[in-house]
């Protein structure tokens, strides 16, 4: 497996920030960086137009608020609530520039080749990966990292808002690779899965990257490295609030199973239950409207205990077996459990 980290588009566009400064900038130049390889990845994963973008961008400083663009229909806002770090650039473009040299300092060749060796070991040893590409921008978009096409993204722009985040970098590469490692794996299978094989499934995605990438420890899947702090990467407070919520979680999925089988839930009856249970950030007695104070969700600590169990007492061979055959998961997940506590 080889990471090839993508910084092409940054230079332009830093460019392009100092002589909007200095008035000297034009459409065709911001227009010529947005048709960058980088930047068509970032407007075909938002399904974004171009042209509204250009304008944003030769009006940068003075635009009103109200006509910033909507990237997309499902998410209004998400340019007008990061308009003040492309503010923040526009300012002092060379803090920025300077952010990129600390970037491409950090993720050196050793780095890359040690995030590999961390990725393939949570991997099936007869896996092929071959490049994954790291695309970093400034990014048009809300979020700060996503997997897509093969490839995943991460925010130059976000990166320069708290130094932790640029610490964590080597560890938010490792484990994004893995979710495109396993998005390649699983291509060939998941397709086949019935509705409660895509469930128990659902939870090695998000479980298996903290694994092996964060070094995350739960209620029996146990860290891996002594050179890594436990949970690197991930919110301690999240962590130990979602761990304790493991029991209540146990019997949410084992019911939810049994509905499944008893064909009591519908498809569509069971995304909704999956997104406002399993991926909800907010804690017990906050309101919906209230900022979530979970940076993470139980689907990640509940996967990690679920699958990482089992690669802890039975080994990879028999860890992405499971993975392959869902139905074969609650089985040595249960055999772990006694074998922990008689």
């Amino acid at each position: 497996m080889t990471l090839n980290l993508r910084t092409d588009s940054i230079a332009p566009m830093l460019q392009f920030l100092c002589d909007l400064k200095s008035g000297c900038a034009t459409a065709s130049q911001i227009a010529d960086i947005l048709n960058h390889p980088d930047y068509d990845y970032e407007f075909r994963r938002y399904g974004a137009e171009k042209h509204p973008m250009v304008n944003y961008f030769m009006n940068l400083n003075n635009i009103p608020y109200s006509e910033i663009p909507v990237l997309r229909e499902s998410r209004p806002t998400e340019l007008k609530d990061k308009h003040h770090l492309w503010i923040a650039a526009l300012d002092c473009p060379s803090s920025f520039d300077k952010l990129l040299c600390k970037v491409q300092s950090l993720i050196s060749g050793d780095v890359l080749s040690e995030v590999s060796a961390m990725v393939l070991a949570g991997l099936p040893n007869d896996i092929s990966v071959g490049v994954i590409d790291v695309v970093c921008t400034m990014s048009i978009g809300g979020s700060f990292g996503y997997v897509y096409d093969g490839a995943f993204h991460i925010d130059l722009l976000r990166l320069g808002i708290a130094d932790d985040m640029l610490k964590g970098l080597p560890l938010l590469i490792a484990h994004e690779a893995h979710h495109v490692a396993m998005m390649k794996y699983e291509s060939t299978y998941v397709n086949d899965f019935t509705l409660e094989q895509m469930f128990i499934h659902s939870f090695s995605c998000e479980g298996l990257a903290i694994k092996f990438c964060n070094n995350a420890e739960g209620n029996f899947s146990k860290s891996l490295y002594s050179h890594i702090p436990v949970n690197a990467g991930l919110d301690t407070f999240t962590m130990d609030y979602l761990n304790g919520k493991f029991e209540e979680a146990l019997g949410v999925f084992e019911n939810t199973l049994s509905g499944i089988r008893a064909g009591k839930i519908s498809q569509d009856e069971f995304w909704t239950h999956y997104n406002d249970y399993w991926l909800n950030f907010h804690a017990d007695g906050q309101q919906p409207d209230e900022t979530p104070l979970l940076q993470h969700s139980l689907e990640y600590s509940f996967g990690n205990d679920l699958y990482g169990a089992i690669y802890d007492y039975f080994g990879k061979k028999t860890l992405f077996d499971c993975v392959r055959n869902p139905e074969k998961v609650l089985e040595c997940f249960y055999a772990v459990s006694q074998k922990m506590f008689f």
